[in-house]
């Protein structure tokens, strides 16, 4: 500093300010403290890991084709094309559309008699968690679908005063296979509260798995339980159905399924307008991926859990981008899934402008625990930094150390490399060889288990989701 200027002779005292600099971290680099990584440590089921999310309701699209089709059903069976019939006795049965269980008509009730009250015998549910699942009616995995609803049963007389009728609730449940072209479904009827008539009998049930020239359905299974229902009778019947693709060496098709009903009671009967279809349930099918043939729901975008013992660097660095990153690569909690890249040599060429050739200009820190370069998103991911640019010199550099108390940090890589902007749209780390390609490995098994194809999307749980980033995060 001076107290002279160009046109000044120095000679007058000067005031100065005191200026004071403050050491200190700006960069916005979290910490997380983690310990070895356990290649020992058990593995993650990608398939069982899936966790149950909303479906869509039946769309009104839907439910007006299906409408539709009952309607052409009813005619043709002797109804009015309303779903409803009246039989020799004058009695009048209706039928009224599909509902999920809380939309379903408030109907008189009577005490159940414990003598009429039966359990299911002959088939077990293939999705267990389906009937006491929180939430909304409809709701799916990658490989299990649970529908919750029914429909109201009305009975008339001669002059159009109900005389009585019930709720048929049903539960169906869907379950696919990952590694098989064969699928089976699982519904349950019941009608716990019938007043006014003597009984109620459940004539047809018929399921069916569109397109038809890509799927055959099996023989339908036993039920298990009267299909006949008294008053006070709170029994269910159930019966398993049982489908296949008609897989195409390397191919893939969507397939669909619906089905209706028609019920009877004591002087009528009605065929019913309450078909179920929706595309929310379209199933997938291929043998594109993993050598194999499988099916799932490509409608659920599935997440991909880390082993985070196994790679604790790996993966505490995927989660400091997924949460600092304006682009929030792979994060569930801002649904900013990352997209498969099947493009082997594509995502060859992401991986050697981001760590391999010599434009990417990996240096990696001389204290890093390993030199071998991660970078994310990952190179066979359509939003791998490799897809936009030139170098991997441009995102955000990190690097795994080990602590004097045998644990170990994340920090930033500032010798070689800018500050972070966190507008950045990757990351490469410095970690071990053997924690690299355990993350890698994790990915390509994923990617078979789930039966992802070029551009599913999908999502990255790394462990460490239960860390607040604006505090130490210590699990070592």
């Amino acid at each position: 500093m001076s107290n002279s200027t160009a046109d000044g002779a120095a000679d007058e005292d000067v005031a100065w300010g005191a200026v004071a600099f403050v050491p200190g971290d700006f960069s916005g680099m979290p910490t997380i403290n983690f310990p070895a990584e356990n290649p020992d440590a058990p593995d993650i089921d990608d398939v069982t890991a899936q966790q149950p999310e909303d479906a869509p309701a039946p769309t009104a699209e839907g439910l007006t084709a299906a409408s539709v089709k009952n309607l052409e059903r009813a005619a043709g069976a002797g109804g009015d094309g309303n779903a409803c019939s009246t039989g020799s006795q004058g009695v009048e049965l209706c039928v009224g559309p599909f509902e999920p269980w809380a939309k379903l008509p408030k109907s008189p009730t009577r005490k159940v008699s414990p003598n009429l009250t039966h359990s299911l015998t002959a088939t077990s549910e293939p999705v267990p968690w389906c009937k006491t699942a929180p939430g909304s009616a409809f709701q799916y995995t990658r490989t299990q679908g649970c529908l919750r609803g029914g429909y109201g049963i009305t009975a008339k007389d001669r002059d159009g005063v109900v005389i009585g009728g019930g709720n048929v609730k049903i539960v169906q449940e869907i379950l696919l296979d990952p590694t098989s072209q064969q699928f089976t479904t699982w519904t349950e009827f019941s009608l716990p509260d019938l007043v006014g008539v003597p009984s109620a009998t459940l004539d047809e049930y018929f399921e069916n798995c569109w397109a038809m020239s890509d799927c055959t359905a099996s023989p339908p299974g036993p039920w298990s339980g009267s299909t006949t229902w008294t008053q006070g009778d709170a029994h269910t019947a159930s019966r398993t159905d049982t489908f296949s693709w008609n897989k195409v060496a390397g191919s893939r098709a969507t397939l669909g399924l619906d089905w209706n009903t028609s019920w009877s009671a004591p002087g009528a009967t009605s065929t019913a307008n309450n078909e179920w279809k929706d595309d929310a349930y379209s199933i997938r099918c291929d043998n594109q991926v993993g050598g194999n043939t499988g099916c799932v729901f490509p409608k659920v975008v599935p997440t991909l859990f880390l082993e985070r013992e196994k790679y604790p660097a790996a993966a505490s660095y995927y989660y400091i981008l997924e949460e600092k990153l304006a682009s929030h690569p792979g994060s569930k909690k801002y649904k900013k899934p990352l997209h498969r890249l099947a493009d082997d040599t594509a995502a060859r060429g992401n991986r050697d402008k981001m760590c391999l050739l010599a434009v990417a200009e990996w240096n990696p820190n001389p204290n890093a625990i390993g030199a071998s370069c991660d970078e994310y998103p990952f190179a066979k991911s359509r939003e791998s930094g490799g897809m936009t640019l030139a170098s991997g010199k441009s995102c955000v550099q990190m690097y795994a150390v080990k602590n004097a108390d045998d644990t170990y940090t994340l920090k930033l890589d500032t010798n070689n490399y800018a500050y972070p902007t966190w507008n950045e749209v990757c990351g490469r780390a410095a970690i071990t060889s053997s924690q690299n390609t355990a993350a890698g490995g994790k990915l390509g098994r994923f990617t078979t288990s789930v039966r992802l194809l070029d551009a599913d999307a999908y999502y990255v749980n790394t462990g460490y989701e239960t860390c607040d980033l604006s505090e130490l995060c210590d699990f070592s």
